[in-house]
């Protein structure tokens, strides 16, 4: 009978102990999920008393190792990105406890996830494509996006990661695979169509590794795409026709001058040298040089000297008349200035330069063998009848002298 007193009363003390315990414990999260996208991995849950001095223990655990990573929040979410290595090859699960003082609520388990398509997680997370930029190019329709390997380096679906991207762009006529490697940092490709559209539309899919990222459904332009060639097109062309020509015509132009003088140069040595004039030559092709100088000449005229004549018997006759012309001349003032002037006339300028008078006398002589003087001194002779030589003398002045006149 004692026995099953004490039977009972153990039963009560450890109901109650349990019940005291379990109104202590803190309720555990609820409604837990997981959010991943391009920039990293956010756990979410939610609780019902926040009331409470309660923290939360995040564990990250990987499916196949026994791997373990904590971290605490007082928040309802923690970014676990810098908990994850090498997620493309993983599958993750995060556990959440809330915590009251030394009292834990029970665990709650996320659902697994990872960055690899072909792994056997429940959650898939994917990368989105970048914006597209869709133009025509010669004709075709251009694609062109930047390249997720730069725009998504430092997230941790892709760190450390050696792969390239591989893109389908799929239209209406079919697709086209393409790769876009590392180091470029834009993708880009023209997609051809056999009809025009008003609409051109494209789907774009893609993968890096084992990293499937988000398809990018129906982007579209809408305009024409065939190619119209520019202004440029037919303005640099004839542009360089003009100036090559141009510079064959300056190069013609050049020769030609060249020959020009060449030819000249030919024809002037083709004249006699008494034809050309050197330059020393010039001097004789100046008129001022050979121009007359102007001077004062003294003119000096002796007065007429009278001579008395003798004649023979013989040449009577011819004397007489000689005679009475000379007195018709001396007696006719006319006469002896047109005499004296002719006499002045005749004189040589050339023997005045040069140091020599004219005639100065003149002796007449009537009959062979016979001579008169004049009064200068200088003999004249006459061989036969009447006959007059004259015989210059030198003086030291440019002036001019005139000889005596004959008369009766």
């Amino acid at each position: 009978m004692r026995i099953r007193i004490y039977i009972s009363v153990l039963i009560l003390i450890l109901i109650q102990k349990s019940t005291s315990e379990a109104v202590s414990r803190p309720p555990p999260p609820v409604n837990m999920s997981i959010q991943c996208d391009n920039y990293g991995v956010e756990v979410r849950w939610e609780y019902p008393d926040l009331s409470q001095d309660v923290h939360f223990l995040v564990v990250l655990g990987e499916s196949f190792t026994k791997t373990r990573k904590y971290d605490t929040t007082r928040n309802l979410s923690l970014n676990i990105s810098s908990m994850l290595f090498n997620s493309g090859y993983k599958v993750y699960f995060v556990t959440v406890t809330a915590v009251r003082g030394e009292q834990k609520s029970d665990s709650r388990n996320s659902d697994s996830f990872s960055f690899n398509e072909l792994a056997t997680s429940k959650i898939k997370c994917y990368l989105d494509f970048p914006e597209v930029q869709l133009s025509p190019k010669d004709g075709k329709l251009h694609v062109r996006f930047v390249n997720p390997l730069h725009l998504y380096r430092n997230t941790p679906a892709l760190r450390n990661l050696t792969h390239n991207l591989q893109y389908t762009v799929e239209t209406e006529e079919g697709s086209n695979v393409s790769t876009c490697e590392m180091n470029t940092k834009t993708c880009e490709v023209s997609i051809g169509f056999s009809k025009l559209r008003e609409v051109y539309c494209i789907n774009l899919t893609g993968k890096i590794g084992g990293r499937r990222l988000n398809p990018r459904i129906k982007s579209c332009f809408k305009g024409d795409i065939r190619f119209y060639p520019s202004f440029t097109v037919y303005l640099y062309p004839v542009l360089g026709v003009v100036l090559t020509l141009l510079f064959i015509t300056g190069i013609i132009m050049l020769l030609l001058k060249k020959c020009s003088l060449e030819i000249k140069k030919q024809s002037i040595a083709a004249f006699p040298n008494f034809l050309v004039f050197e330059p020393t030559q010039r001097r004789l092709c100046d008129p001022e040089k050979h121009s007359p100088q102007s001077g004062t000449y003294d003119l000096h005229v002796e007065p007429r000297v009278q001579t008395t004549l003798m004649y023979s018997d013989e040449e009577s006759s011819s004397d007489e008349e000689s005679s009475s012309d000379e007195e018709s001349s001396s007696g006719n003032p006319d006469n002896e200035s047109l005499y004296r002037e002719n006499d002045l006339d005749e004189a040589d300028p050339g023997d005045s330069e040069i140091g020599y008078d004219c005639p100065h006398a003149v002796s007449v002589e009537m009959s062979p063998g016979e001579s008169l003087e004049t009064p200068s001194g200088t003999p004249w002779i006459a061989s036969r009848g009447l006959e007059v030589q004259e015989s210059p003398t030198q003086t030291d002045s440019k002036s001019t002298r005139l000889g005596g006149v004959l008369g009766t």
